[in-house]
């Protein structure tokens, strides 16, 4: 029987009985929903069906034997803000604050918006001593809240292990309503998990899901670039590097004829940092100052799974983090660093099947009208297997009109 393990194959949920199990049931109906509820539904709509979709859940139907693992990798930096500043300082200072969120502005949150977010910790005077880095999915600590008495405990446990203070207890980690805070003292101190709304497991399957579906405008011209994809698809945030880079790439598969699924762990990891560049007043390597806190980097950074680590130096150096260059530039803020790291998601990619393509449809929420016959597409190689980075973006694409 398929089992989707925890997110960045973390232990904690072996502390309590079954908790894992009911872990995979919940991961297996965000699947469920997204792929076979809203994706379906709307291929349905236009007289297509799951023969037609080329994203699967592995709990329900086998994963192929010619599957290879495939990244999206994107900067860590987000990038959706950029017209709102002139100055790259002013755009820093905003990033590294908690702020309103634009679709709720009752919401004030970490407004990192590339399922990666910081906290930075300064000294008195005002000198960086640590960045705290987290892709710690919303949904592992919500699970936890409302599953059971004894992982509720366990989520307790949890915080007061990733914050070192003992002391932290239940009634610290709800609302007046008595519900689980996403914005609790201790997450917005401490980065526990990522709390902007969008960064969530649920929107990662949900943009695989959609993604799959191939599209064509009123022409019946097929739409191909990853901008015209998302607005038509209406999945994810356009103004995102992640969430059009997702789809596109999912969507090239698709068109190829290939079978997808997310990777297990289900999850969005920061891979790597970039190290060049860096310089430290003692000549200490950069990278020394690097701690992964939970899950695991690998020599690959294709195969890393970091959900949480540190940027900081020992006390018992005569410096800062502040100290340190990047660039030849002294770091002032934390999306300094955030630039220098990369964000993957994977997939199981199959070679193309010899059955007949997928149907394409419109764009979501316009009426259904007649459709083209499927046109084959060249395989391409748009995001690379395990043996190196993305180049993500194939700019050959044509842009389909909507």
């Amino acid at each position: 029987m398929w089992v989707f393990d925890p997110t960045a194959k973390l232990t904690d949920f072996e502390r309590v009985s079954g908790l894992k199990d009911l872990w995979s049931s919940f991961i297996n109906d965000l699947y469920e929903r997204n792929l076979y509820g809203d994706a379906l539904t709307e291929l349905q709509r236009w007289g297509s069906s799951d023969s037609d979709l080329r994203v699967y859940n592995p709990a329900s139907r086998p994963i192929l034997s010619s599957s290879e693992l495939k990244n999206v990798i994107w900067s860590a930096l987000p990038t959706s803000f950029d017209e709102q500043f002139n100055k790259t300082d002013e755009k820093f200072t905003y990033l590294d604050q908690r702020q309103r969120f634009p679709n709720d502005p009752s919401v004030i949150t970490r407004i990192q918006d590339e399922y990666c977010e910081w906290v930075v910790k300064r000294n008195t005077d005002n000198k960086i001593t640590e960045v705290i880095f987290t892709s710690e999915p919303p949904e592992y600590y919500h699970f936890m809240f409302y599953t059971s008495q004894e992982s509720r405990e366990l989520l307790v446990d949890v915080y007061r292990e990733i914050t070192g203070i003992p002391s932290i207890t239940i009634d610290d980690l709800v609302d007046s309503s008595g519900e689980y805070d996403w914005y609790n003292r201790y997450n917005n101190e401490f980065a526990v998990h990522m709390q902007q709304p969008n960064n969530t497991l649920g929107a990662q399957v949900n943009i695989v899901s959609r993604s799959c579906i191939l599209r064509v405008n009123r022409l019946g011209n097929p739409i191909t670039d990853a901008q015209g994809l998302i607005r038509c698809g209406r999945y994810g945030d356009e103004a995102r590097q992640s969430d059009p880079s997702i789809g596109d790439a999912i969507n090239q598969f698709s068109g190829e004829n290939r079978f997808i699924t997310i990777e297990n762990p289900v999850g969005l990891y920061m891979s790597d940092v970039d190290w060049s560049g860096w310089e430290t007043p003692d000549a200490t390597p950069a990278d020394a100052f690097w701690t992964v806190l939970r899950g695991s980097q690998d020599a690959d950074p294709n195969k890393s799974y970091i959900v949480r680590a540190v940027y900081a130096v020992p006390e018992t150096k005569d410096y800062t983090v502040s100290d340190i260059k990047i660039g030849g530039e002294q770091i002032e803020f934390g999306a300094q660093i955030a630039a220098r790291i990369n964000v993957r998601v994977g997939v199981l990619v199959s070679d193309p099947q010899q059955i007949p393509l997928p149907r394409a449809i419109g764009c979501t929420g316009t009426p259904p009208f007649p459709l083209p016959a499927p046109v084959a597409v060249t395989p391409s190689s748009a995001v690379t297997g395990l043996s190196g980075m993305s180049s993500r973006m194939n700019t050959n694409r044509t842009r389909g009109e909507m």
